[in-house]
């Protein structure tokens, strides 16, 4: 199992940002869970989500990758002088 047949979208937070790849083009989008509750139910699991999407650039039509996008900010100071 994994966090794509684990967790439904109602378990996820609304703000959660979900990065959406095509397979055939590579074309990236982030969607948040809030944008695709409108689309499906709270019920859904991420992998029907995945299974659904399609690219939307003109022609393409490729399946999608879905991820979960880390909105962390880096530290640009990473160690010290000891």
């Amino acid at each position: 199992m994994n966090w794509k047949t684990e967790y439904q979208l109602r378990d996820m937070p609304v703000d959660q940002r979900l990065g959406l790849t095509c397979k055939k083009c590579g074309l990236y989008q982030a969607q948040t869970v809030a944008e695709l509750l409108t689309a499906f139910a709270p019920t859904t699991y991420p992998d029907e989500v995945e299974a659904a999407l399609t690219c939307r650039k003109w022609g393409c039509k490729g399946a999608l990758r879905l991820e979960v996008t880390n909105d962390a900010k880096l530290e640009g100071f990473q160690g010290g002088l000891a």
